[in-house]
């Protein structure tokens, strides 16, 4: 295997749906018998030299440009894709940026700007410090995180990027909660079962929309479709509101809060005594406020309780709203003196416009001649008729025969009797 620019590497399964950067590089370092650093030392090209401190810094975070270009022609993996298997490919839609440094400005913005549940500025104020949503602001060293146990056992699958996340708590797809990366890995090894614990419906429900919304970069909710980056707020200010103490809000906000925490089957707030932001808590607590959050979706869709916030609607269906008729099409005034429609009426107009034809047309005047005449064999009854086409009718004489040019022999107008 050569590290020569361009030079596709002989394996390089591509990764899969939400797979993290170091997950992917393990399996193809693997592959080669090698440590993910020894691959990108060894074979990286010109970026090779970035390999040690991209993989000290850690791979998933923020990797060099260059590492990712050279992963991009060794594996045929478009650039873009490599960037969303690290956590800063997710800005903006996960944070608006990684500087904890813009703390007490991106909170505000990212979970108190809008409201979900409670009214919006009800939640007040809380003073926070260096801060981003849904990552620590010390980092250290990335650990396995929470795993779906099933999934692990597919090696083509890896470990999601977001599994060092507290995102979600169940596997939609497997139907069961995530468990501790270290209890499933270590599993095997100590020759015990994988653990397996089968999620709730509510559970399942919000973690099923931050699948989609992960996998497709939309979120399906009942009043419309948003973008991931508005479901991610949405989410994170649901869990800020109910971790609020409820001697800041209003009465009906009290019952609510009180109603989903005793839904959830756990004390309030967790067990929190004092605010903290969501990711300043243990992961004992921040499982526990996913689940009560969890609940307060439910409670929300099923009309249980009520969602006052600017973005409560988009978690109930648009109520139904009767449409008004409209204006019916413009009907002409109809003439009072017109009579109304009947065979008799009818026939009278198409003899009208039969007559209104003979003034112009010889051939249908000569026809309303015989129509008159057949039966007659005096030329003087036929010049009354004659006479009575011109005179009366309007038909131009020179249109009808007069009775010595007439033959009074033919048939009539229907043919012979």
């Amino acid at each position: 295997m050569t590290g020569a620019p361009g030079r596709r590497w002989p394996l390089h399964p591509q990764p899969g749906v939400g797979e993290s950067l170091s997950s992917w590089l393990s399996r193809l370092a693997a592959l080669y018998s090698m440590s993910v650093v020894q691959l990108l030392e060894n074979t990286a090209g010109p970026a090779s030299a970035l390999a040690r401190r991209a993989f000290d810094d850690d791979l998933d975070w923020d990797p060099p440009a260059e590492l990712l270009h050279a992963l991009a022609e060794r594996t045929g993996t478009a650039l873009g894709d490599l960037r969303m298997m690290t956590i800063a490919g997710w800005v903006p839609w996960l944070a608006d940026t990684l500087d904890p440094d813009y703390g007490p400005e991106a909170f505000h913005t990212y979970a108190r700007q809008d409201s979900v549940l409670l009214r919006q500025g009800e939640a007040g104020i809380n003073v926070v410090d260096r801060w981003r949503p849904w990552i620590p602001v010390h980092r250290g060293r990335r650990t396995v995180g929470r795993l779906c146990p099933v999934c692990t056992t597919d090696p083509s699958r890896g470990t999601p990027l977001t599994a060092t996340l507290p995102l979600m708590l169940s596997c939609p797809e497997h139907r069961c909660r995530l468990e501790d990366g270290s209890t499933v890995a270590l599993a095997p090894a100590l020759d015990r079962p994988l653990p397996h614990r089968t999620a709730p419906e509510h559970v399942l429900d919000l973690d099923r929309l931050t699948q989609e919304g992960l996998a497709t970069g939309t979120v399906t909710l009942p009043r419309r479709t948003v973008h991931l980056g508005v479901w991610l707020r949405l989410l994170r200010t649901l869990l800020d509101e109910i971790s609020i103490s409820t001697s800041r809000v209003r009465q009906h906000s009290v019952a609510a809060l009180d109603l989903i925490w005793t839904t959830a089957g756990l004390p309030p707030r967790a067990g929190l005594k004092v605010w903290r932001p969501y990711e300043k808590l243990d992961p004992e607590r921040q499982e526990a406020m996913l689940e009560a959050t969890a609940c307060a979706l439910n409670l929300i869709q099923t009309g249980t309780i009520l969602a006052r916030g600017t973005l409560g609607p988009l978690l109930t269906s648009l109520p139904y709203q009767p449409v008004d008729a409209g204006t019916p099409p413009h009907q002409p005034a109809r003439d009072l003196h017109q009579q109304p429609s009947t065979p008799q009426v009818d026939m009278e107009a198409a003899l009208n416009d039969v007559f209104e034809a003979a003034k112009t047309d010889q051939a249908t005047a000569q026809w309303i001649l015989q129509c008159l005449t057949w039966r007659l064999r005096s030329p003087k009854s036929f010049e009354r008729e004659r006479e009575e086409l011109i005179n009366v009718c309007g038909i131009p004489a020179k249109f009808l025969p007069e009775a010595h040019e007439w033959d009074f022999s033919r048939p009539g107008p229907f043919g012979p009797l």
